[in-house]
């Protein structure tokens, strides 16, 4: 079936057929199909007929939002995909300050939502991403992220009340409270069956989210900042899993020492001044982004030549006192695990410029790809995954060397439950279109542009195997699931069953995002 036979069917639907090759690609990975078009729905009408026509007419649509994912989930199958690029539904449609929640269609980003939350002294328990300047509301619960605020509130998921979906029959389900005949008001998810999670971290196999409801919490009045040094990851592990538990921190992650290194000296003086300005500029209170400025203009990054395994945590209060009494605490916990107290320049920046532009982060300084591979374990296996994970990179040794492979860690916690492991996995390769869209001008002429590597490529996949099959054993779960985690085989048979059937009752034609979640990869 045609493209221009679609645009016949819906004149009122923006399709795109020019530069493809920018969505054969996300961040780490190139489809083996082009998309035959992109559809840009700037509704929740359009979404319905869409998937209508889409049905009469054997397509497939895959589902875009932010662009950022790493896992494949919006990648063509086949060669008669449709990409729906949702960033055009980019409306906030009510923010209730009485009743605690937001709506939001799937477009609107982190950072688009957060100014809109910052007059009234509002945020979401859980409020984005590093980069959430692109990554968007929908593409996240959709595939489930962590990060800000996670170290309290877990993930996205933990900060959905309600949604709207469309399924592949072409019908919309409102879940929650939001379901109700007389009042649709999303103030409640769990009346009843939660069918609002049923929705959550699908990857978009089950459903088109065109309205998400957020639970509002008050926003901090205080923060307090804290970096420490070890030289045990495993210790390190340890004092994030008790920071975790005790709901001290509202962000707590750890990089490896090549990684603090990098990043930090990558960046140099000019970085730092540039930093010291935009802290400024961005605090809320003056006096407060000044003192945080002179802190990090003091400390600068040169400290990371000194440091091991670096973990950087940002406590939070709604006055001094409670921050005070959250940090003294998690001091406590870092040093009787080994820590040693750094300056703490990492979080406060972090913090002040949480979004950064992504137009150089996806490629290491000098050019290099990177891919990101994690998993998420129980408090108490947290050390253990490390150690697996550097021991598989230990056994390969010889041959990524020959590949010319690298990799380094950002470490995480995740709620008062778990505690995650992420391999920063860098090698020489060709970019892809979205590294270089996502670049300025001057920044695209000044990239070391490096020869396509398909032989690394094959030892990365080599890699990801064996350390999947590590965590696999500890009963690692994973977000951004997509078609790269195993999800489907490693369920139980009736909870197989249970998805099928789903997949059938929602998508009974499989047209929404296929293979995602399902993929036996």
């Amino acid at each position: 079936m045609s493209v221009a036979s679609l645009a016949a069917r819906l004149p009122d639907l923006r399709l795109l057929t020019d530069g493809l090759d920018l969505f054969g690609t996300d961040v780490s990975y190139a489809a083996d199909h082009l998309p035959i078009a992109v559809a840009v729905p700037v509704d929740e009408g359009q979404v319905i007929a869409l998937v209508q026509a889409a049905r009469d007419m054997g397509l497939s649509l895959a589902l875009r939002g932010g662009g950022m994912s790493y896992s494949a989930g919006y990648l063509a199958t086949n060669d008669r995909t449709v990409l729906v690029d949702l960033s055009a539904m980019d409306r906030i449609t009510d923010l209730n300050v009485t009743d605690r929640y937001v709506t939001v269609e799937p477009g609107v980003t982190w950072h688009q939502l957060r100014e809109a939350l910052r007059p009234h002294g509002l945020i979401t328990p859980f409020w984005g991403t590093f980069s959430g300047r692109h990554a968007t509301v929908g593409g996240s619960v959709s595939q489930g992220a962590k990060f800000y605020g996670s170290a309290s509130h877990g993930g996205s998921a933990e900060s959905v009340l309600a949604l709207r979906v469309v399924t592949g029959r072409a019908e919309v389900i409102a879940t929650g409270s939001a379901s109700d005949t007389a009042r649709n008001s999303p103030f409640f998810r769990n009346y009843g069956p939660d069918l609002t999670g049923m929705f959550l971290g699908d990857c978009g196999a089950f459903g088109i989210k065109t309205r998400i409801s957020l639970i509002l919490i008050p926003a901090a009045e205080s923060e307090a900042y804290a970096s420490f040094s070890f030289d045990d990851p495993g210790a390190l592990m340890g004092a994030m899993a008790q920071i975790g538990a005790g709901l001290l921190a509202s962000e707590c992650s750890g990089i490896d020492p090549y990684t603090a290194r990098s990043r930090m000296a990558s960046q140099g003086l000019m970085a730092d001044l540039r930093t010291v300005g935009q802290v400024v500029t961005q605090s809320r209170h003056k006096v407060s982004g000044l003192r945080d400025a002179a802190l990090i203009a003091l400390s600068g990054r040169r400290f990371a030549k000194r440091i091991g395994y670096l973990m950087s945590a940002t406590v939070e209060g709604q006055d001094r006192h409670e921050a005070g009494r959250k940090l003294t605490q998690l001091r406590r916990i870092a040093r009787d695990a080994g820590g040693v107290p750094v300056p703490a320049s990492v979080p406060r920046v972090q913090r002040r410029i949480p979004f950064p532009p992504m137009n150089t982060a996806l490629l290491t300084p000098t050019g290099k790809r990177m891919a990101w591979l994690h998993t998420v374990v129980p408090n108490s296996l947290g050390a253990d995954a490390f150690a697996r994970t550097e021991g598989v990179f230990t056994r390969l040794a010889p041959d990524l060397k020959q590949h010319g492979i690298g990799h380094g860690y950002l470490l995480s916690t995740h709620g008062p439950t778990a505690v995650g492991v992420e391999a920063l996995i860098r090698w020489s390769d060709a970019p892809l279109p979205l590294h270089l869209h996502l670049m300025t001008e001057a920044e695209g002429a000044a990239l070391k542009l490096r020869p396509d590597n398909p032989a690394a490529r094959d030892m990365l996949a080599r890699l990801t195997d064996a350390i999947l099959a590590e965590w696999r054993d500890l009963g690692g779960v994973h977000v951004q699931i997509g078609r790269k985690y195993p999800y489907f085989q490693t369920r139980q048979p009736p909870v197989q069953a249970l998805l099928t059937a789903l997949k059938a009752l929602h998508d009974p034609d499989g047209i929404l995002s296929p293979g995602n979640l399902f993929s036996l990869k």
